[in-house]
């Protein structure tokens, strides 16, 4: 049986603010391009713009009101409704998991402070709001984004119920509170990196989580600012390698979060193997 995919996007995302959003209108445009969005167990969802009052669960006003002022508050505002109505509708059961394009990173952002390309933390303030109104508590987080996802981690260090998995530039790991950093080594292979990946995974079948994130950042490819040199070849096995996971840990409910950190050939790419992969078409056949 095929998986009932959402895809969340809204054209303001897709706007060229800065070198850190590069590319996600392309990875829209090529997922468009390819017909993916014409079978119809893949449903385009508007990324719509959440009330501020559910930000102001999660940041503080002091904040709020200095991204207002950076002029990415309208694409970091619909990347949090993204992943928040993605979020809702994987458990609800109206989709089976979902791919959310995000203006910006998201996991630098702390709860009154923001950097790196960060502004509104998407992944907290979901989480927030779900356990408030539909009293979820378990939730893992893999980032394989080059960075350390800092911001991330301060929310929920000492939260048991939240698993995070970081691959970044450190290793760390305080098995009591679930939270793990794996360091990735410089110009490390794909199948280096599959097999680093894939040995950690462990971790969030045996975590039981009632719903995945996994932030996917293409940064990490050898063409973008990141400091790793994996090539587009990897991303869909990765996606693989996630969803696999998802689907022992938690039936299957998984968000994948997409900023398109690469250049536009790369997101082209990339961006709709892993669609394919999630609603499980079989339309690509070269990975």
């Amino acid at each position: 049986m095929v998986k009932r995919t959402g895809v969340f996007y809204h054209e303001t995302i897709g706007i060229y603010h800065d070198p850190l959003a590069m590319s996600v209108r392309e990875g829209f445009e090529a997922i468009k391009r390819e017909g993916l969005l014409e079978i119809p167990n893949i449903i385009l969802f508007e990324a719509e713009a959440i009330p501020e009052g559910i930000l102001l669960k999660t940041h503080t006003t002091k904040m709020v009101n200095q991204v207002k002022k950076t002029g990415h508050y309208e694409e970091s505002l619909r990347s949090v409704g993204g992943t928040l109505r993605a979020s809702e509708k994987i458990l609800e059961g109206e989709i089976d998991n979902a791919l959310v394009f995000i203006g910006d990173g998201g996991h630098h952002s702390y709860r009154d402070s923001f950097w790196g390309g960060c502004y509104f933390n998407h992944t907290a303030v979901t989480i927030n709001y779900l356990r408030e109104k539909l009293g979820v508590r378990r939730f893992a987080i893999v980032d394989t984004d080059t960075h350390h996802a800092d911001g991330t981690r301060d929310f929920f260090r000492k939260d048991k119920d939240v698993l995070h998995i970081c691959f970044c530039h450190t290793n760390h790991s305080d098995k009591e509170y679930n939270k793990f950093d794996i360091a990735v080594p410089y110009g490390i292979s794909d199948e280096e990196y599959l097999k680093m990946v894939k040995r950690e995974m462990p971790k969030v079948v045996e975590f039981k989580p009632e719903l995945l994130y996994w932030v996917c950042g293409n940064d990490t490819h050898l063409d973008s600012y990141g400091l790793r040199s994996l090539t587009e070849k990897c991303y869909p096995n990765l996606t693989r390698i996630v969803k696999e996971t998802a689907e022992k840990a938690c039936e299957g409910r998984l968000v994948v979060k997409i900023g398109c950190n690469c250049p536009a050939y790369v997101s082209e790419y990339i961006t709709p193997r892993i669609v394919d992969l999630l609603a499980e078409t079989g339309k690509y056949k070269d990975y």
